[in-house]
């Protein structure tokens, strides 16, 4: 209990300065008035004046009162014995008898109307109305004058702002320009270099033109024998151990010509883009000299995204047997094996389909059957691969179970079924492969140990969640993107409150991939992919380009590139330091047995499902129709 010493004397309070009084009533009037008219005790015009014998004049009766308090002068504090030691200043009431009725006069003018001015020049002579114009055209004139003079100065203000604001941009010009001349000539000397090394290369080791048509001729010849032409040709782009440039009976020039006109082409395409990303690259470097390698950033950039030009089709096969049917055979998710041996599709036929890829790839027709095939009770969502065990596979599916699988067996080997509603996603731990998390449209993440048959984990999303991802480099953290239109980041040792919750998406958040341990890519319905660094809170680019409104349309990434569907039953890819796609794949429309008439072929097809093998250039899309494409970027 706090105690007050009693030694100690209380302080004394201040007295408040009386609030200013206002002058006729309107505010702040009494700066207006003559200064030698205000009472310093109530701060008004003088009432009745009064003066002390040292010459300070007050209202009478606020010096009175002052006296009763205290006989000194309130304004030099010289002693007066008592009210009697105080005269009128009559000359003082006078001129405030004045100044008030000058104040008056003000007032009513002011407040006179049209009418009642013209009522009062009714009586003027000419000479008064004459004298009256001259004033008026005068008090216009100044406020006219004031009005362009007001005008001017913000005229003023706004060209000098103009032009420092383009004295700043031309000084950016400046040093853009200064950096660019650098770069030019560090990239010529580096071709010089080139041109160089490849004059000094031996002519011995350079084929000849009759050379390459001889063994462009044998490859041919043995391209006809084993049969189909283009099935072949695929494989012969992968297996030949000749350069590409002498393959399928080309020369060599000719070819390099092409294909540096083909990505001559592509920049162009993508010019502002790249020129934004250069700009940004190089916007911090000092230029006394110094590189800080942005420009070997730059062309890293640049070599990846000419890396590949085209999308081309190797293989072909259906996730249904039922070509020609009006039933829906969308494929929900597809993924690599551990391995990348073996890749499984899964859909709403309530089937997952084992593949293998190489006996897929190296078919001569496209006509093909999977190695194993596992029946569920209810339509697919999606399935995981276990990143330890080769042979188990997880899936999730529309009555919220999440079932593990040994597919080599082609039995269930666990059952988990806490969700109340239906279950959108599942994903392993790579850290700890025993570790499962799926996600709900019941607004839970679940988290799951193979032994055990109830979760060991449930974290509340608070909005309907459509996908879960681990960190593939930690064991403890993993994200989740949700109807919320957020992507939450957890911790798993502290799951009451999310790390981070990355906003910016219109619309829910469908999928969530990670490209390394720092940086991950979310895919939304509202057509965008956005990249996210786990240390900002913002995203770093976001990708436009394709149609996302309503379906799951699939991602993957390999690190670099990023790839997803599209509701015009297309395939885009995009690389992540560019903010438009660089490829496209187009599948064709699906033939039904009825056609519905007033409609284009694939107004209502999409792609569905994408995956990546790793450390590869191929991928793995299907669509709406139960289409599945094995793609090579070429």
């Amino acid at each position: 209990m706090s105690r007050t010493p009693q030694n100690q004397q209380a302080p004394k309070k201040s007295r408040k300065r009386p609030a200013t009084p206002v002058y006729g009533g309107q505010e702040g009037s009494y700066k207006n008035a003559n200064s030698d008219f205000i009472c310093p005790l109530c701060f008004d015009v003088i009432d009745e004046a009064y003066m002390t014998k040292c010459g300070h004049s007050f209202c009478r009766e606020c010096i009175e009162k002052s006296l009763e308090r205290n006989n000194r002068c309130p304004k030099c504090s010289i002693p007066i014995e008592n009210s009697g030691f105080i005269f009128p200043n009559f000359a003082l009431t006078e001129l405030i008898k004045k100044h008030k009725q000058d104040e008056q006069k003000n007032v009513l003018v002011k407040q006179m109307s049209l009418q009642e001015w013209q009522s009062l020049s009714q009586d003027w002579d000419l000479g008064e109305i004459n004298n009256f114009m001259s004033v008026l055209y005068l008090r216009k004139q100044r406020l006219e004058q004031g009005l362009k003079i007001s005008e001017t100065k913000i005229l003023k203000n706004f060209l000098e702002e103009v032009k420092n604001r383009k004295e700043r941009e031309l000084e950016k010009l400046k040093r853009q320009l200064e950096y660019l001349n650098q770069d030019c000539q560090a990239v010529g000397e580096t071709l010089r270099e080139f041109e160089q090394k490849q004059l000094e290369c031996p002519d011995h080791l350079v084929p000849s033109s009759s050379t390459i048509q001889s063994i462009a001729g044998c490859s041919s010849s043995n391209l006809n024998i084993a049969g189909s032409s283009s099935s072949v040709e695929a494989g012969s782009s992968r297996d030949s151990s000749l350069p590409e440039s002498f393959a399928g009976g080309s020369i060599a020039r000719p070819t390099i010509d092409m294909t540096e006109a083909r990505k001559k082409r592509k920049v162009s395409q993508h010019f502002e883009d790249l020129e934004k990303v250069y700009l940004e690259e190089r916007g911090g470097l000092g230029l006394g000299g110094e590189s800080d390698g942005s420009l070997d950033q730059f062309a890293t950039c640049m070599s990846k995204f000419l890396q590949y030009t085209s999308i081309k089709a190797v293989a072909s096969l259906n996730y249904t047997h039922e070509v020609f049917t009006n039933s829906s055979s969308i494929v929900s998710s597809i993924e690599f094996d551990r391995d990348c041996d073996f890749f499984a599709i899964a859909g709403v036929t309530k089937k997952i389909k084992v593949f293998e890829y190489g006996i897929v790839r190296d078919a001569v027709v496209d006509l093909h059957y999977p190695v194993t095939e596992m029946s569920c009770t209810s339509k697919i969502s999606c399935i995981a691969w276990n990143p330890y065990n080769k042979h188990m596979l997880s899936s999730a599916d529309y009555d919220g179970i999440v079932y593990m699988w040994d597919t080599s067996t082609n039995q269930k080997i666990q059952m988990f079924q806490e969700h109340e509603k239906r279950c959108w996603s599942v994903d392993f731990n790579r850290m700890d492969p025993k570790l499962l998390a799926s996600g709900s449209d019941d607004t839970k993440v679940k988290l799951w140990d193979w032994d055990n048959s109830h979760s060991v984990l449930t974290i509340d999303g608070g909005a309907n969640v459509c996908c879960v991802k681990f960190n593939p480099t930690t064991r403890y953290n993993l994200a989740f993107g949700s109807a919320d239109h957020c992507v939450h980041y957890y911790d798993l040792r502290y799951p009451k409150k999310a790390v981070n919750v990355f906003r910016g998406h219109g619309k829910a958040v469908s999928y969530v991939k990670f490209l390394n341990g720092t940086d991950m890519v979310s895919a939304s319905t509202d057509s965008q992919l956005k990249l996210w660094s786990l240390g900002r809170p913002n995203a770093i680019s976001t990708f436009k380009g394709h149609i996302n409104e309503k379906n799951f349309v699939g991602l993957a990434t390999d690190g670099d590139y990023i790839a997803c569907g599209s509701e015009n039953n297309s395939l885009y890819l995009y690389y992540k330091g560019l903010s438009k796609h660089i490829l496209t794949y187009k599948f064709e429309p699906g033939k039904k047995l009825i056609e519905k008439p007033g409609k284009d072929d694939d107004s209502t097809e999409f792609v569905s499902a994408v995956t990546w093998k790793a450390d590869s250039n191929i991928l793995v899309a299907a669509n709406s129709q139960g289409v599945v494409k094995l793609l090579e970027l070429m």
